[in-house]
């Protein structure tokens, strides 16, 4: 039977956790008004006051309030070692054992705010995640309430939006956990930062869209976390944010979205391989989200709680459809498709069980409590893994691009601008180097004859013979260059005039002989071949102007021969007679 996404996560979600709490048991009690308007002279639940009313100090040794309240035990024992759930409302809450210093603690608060009065005619102390003046020894992954003893505790908790978990610990065991949690998450915001900078700057330099949009990505999905678990409140930078409060994180979530979505559409090429989901992406996942942050900032609606749950449900549509263009994608040819469906599912994964299991109020595990951070962070190494192998891809085809410049259609060989680019590296080198450097100009015999009489199909056929014959039998495949029509030069760095002339003489030999006959044609292809030492004078252009010329004195012989240069002026500019019908 096949399961889809949906039933997946939810099965998830609804796995019971396999790990228990470390922490001291306690005893909460949920205190109700009754339901009958009350009189002047009762006190209608704890927080009426500034402190706690006449009412609750009369309550009776066994924990029962007076007649103004009723106590209401908790559905379900609390059992050993485990956290208690409390939601909206007022707790009567006590410690089950002695412990040093202990710490009433309210895990993952986030936009709750919870009121704690440890004594009858103490003052209540509210905080809340976005306080500035929380204590900065803590983390914020939990609201930190110091205990004066084992006496009862009241708690009073206004718009929380998930199921809270309290558990009271010892303030030594509390910050050895503190400690793990800040070094996990400042692990993963580290690898985050550094990769998403590190990607920044290959923007800056390539200004190519795609990077941007993968650093301001991670960079508020990674903002998304650190809000989400207070953290962020307590940077300097970024402590304006808790003004905001939870429509903050709102905001910060669906931006990170939005800019998801984005990267989406360019990294794994969606508008070119699947258009119709790519445009149902972008009004899912750009266009609508927009929508909803104007509606969030204007005045009407006055009520926004509205806001979260049509958000995360547009989020989850936009990516299903992301997920499916993705994988359409991959299946045409799109690797980074791959890529980001590998980094972008584990993430998805992650977050929709935390989501889930915060709403069900069960108690988060530590590797998924964890895992979002550190998930965040595996997936921006796996998409920077991509964007250089999308780099190394445009590397490669920009090379593929520059040879197809280069090269002769015809024959394969370098054409002018190449070999010229060739003969400008070697003369540097020979200037810098002092290695010895040599040119051969290579013009083929009476090759206008041979189109006469055999058309220009067997001519580019002889052509294509001569380039690979001095190609594959000399290996000089990539400094043999077509100047145009019939002429070709070698280069030959490290071969002195001497040395040249020798491999000259064997190139006249290997043509003279390999292509006598083309294609069962006896076309008795011949070449007369000019040498030429560059000097530390000459430029490109002298070093080809001379080799020409000793090519003409080559021809000049009577042709299919070897002819030898020295400086220019030792041969004067000749234009050689062709015999009837040909051209030399």
């Amino acid at each position: 039977m096949k399961l889809g996404w949906g039933s997946i996560l939810l099965w998830l979600g609804m796995l019971q956790p396999a790990f228990a709490w470390e922490g001291a048991t306690v005893r909460v009690d949920r205190i109700q008004p009754i339901a009958s308007a009350p009189s002047d002279s009762q006190t209608v639940g704890l927080f009426s006051g500034s402190r706690l009313g006449d009412a609750s100090r009369r309550r009776s040794d066994e924990g029962m309030l007076d007649e103004g309240t009723v106590k209401e035990r908790v559905p379900g024992e609390n059992k050993p070692d485990e956290p208690t759930v409390i939601g909206n409302g007022e707790w009567r809450v006590e410690p089950a054992q002695s412990l040093p210093e202990p710490l009433l603690l309210i895990h993952h608060p986030y936009n709750a705010r919870v009121t704690v009065l440890t004594a009858p005619d103490g003052q209540p102390i509210t905080r809340s995640l976005f306080d500035a003046d929380l204590d900065p020894q803590y983390s914020r992954s939990a609201l930190v309430f110091p205990l004066p003893g084992d006496g009862p505790v009241y708690v009073k908790v206004d718009g929380a939006r998930y199921p809270l978990h309290i558990t009271v610990e010892s303030r030594a065991a509390h910050a050895a956990d503190d400690l793990a949690h800040i070094r996990i998450l400042m692990c993963a915001v580290g690898m985050v930062v550094g990769v998403s900078l590190a990607v920044l700057l290959f923007w800056a330099m390539l200004r190519d869209r795609v990077y941007l949009l993968y650093a301001v990505s991670m960079l508020l999905q990674l903002l998304y976390v650190l809000c989400s678990y207070g953290e962020a409140y307590a940077l300097p930078v970024l402590r304006w944010l808790a003004v905001f409060g939870a429509p903050g994180i709102w905001v910060i979530a669906t931006l990170a979205s939005m800019s998801v979505v984005g990267l989406w559409l360019d990294y794994a090429g969606l508008r070119k391989h699947v258009p119709r989901l790519a445009a149902a992406m972008s009004g899912l996942g750009l266009y609508l989200p927009g929508v909803l942050l104007l509606l969030l900032a204007v005045p009407w609606p006055r009520n926004k709680e509205w806001f979260p749950d049509v958000a995360n449900g547009v989020f989850l549509l936009t990516n299903v459809v992301a997920l499916a263009g993705m994988g359409i994608a991959w299946r045409r040819g799109s690797r980074h498709a791959a890529y980001a469906m590998i980094a972008w599912i584990p993430l998805l994964v992650i977050t929709t069980w935390r989501a889930v299991q915060l709403s069900r109020g069960a108690l988060a595990i530590d590797w998924v409590q964890y895992g979002l951070p550190l998930v965040l962070a595996f997936t921006a190494v796996v998409l920077a893994l991509g964007l250089a192998d999308r780099m190394l891809t445009f590397r490669r085809e920009r090379d593929s691009a520059k040879e197809h410049a280069e090269r002769d259609a015809l024959t394969g060989v370098l054409n002018r601008g190449g070999i010229e680019y060739r003969l400008d590296w070697a003369v540097l080198e020979k200037r810098r180097e002092g290695i010895a450097l040599s040119l051969l100009f290579i013009d083929l015999d009476f090759f206008k004859k041979i189109n006469d009489r055999y058309g220009h199909a067997l001519g580019d056929a002889c052509l294509r013979a001569v380039a690979r014959v001095i190609s594959e039998e000399f290996q000089y495949g990539d400094q043999l260059g077509r100047l145009g029509g019939e002429e070709f030069v070698l280069v030959l760095a490290g071969a002195d005039a001497e040395a040249a002339r020798q491999i000259a003489e064997r190139v006249r030999i290997k043509i003279e002989r390999s292509c006598a006959v083309v294609e069962h044609v006896p076309v008795g292809v011949t070449a007369s071949i000019g040498v030429a030492e560059c000097l530390p004078e000459d430029s490109v252009a002298s070093l080809i102007a001379r080799a020409d010329q000793a090519m003409y004195a080559a021809k000049r012989a009577g042709g299919n021969q070897v002819a030898m240069q020295g400086l220019l002026h030792d041969v004067p500019a000749y234009e050689p007679e062709a015999p009837e019908g040909a051209s030399g």
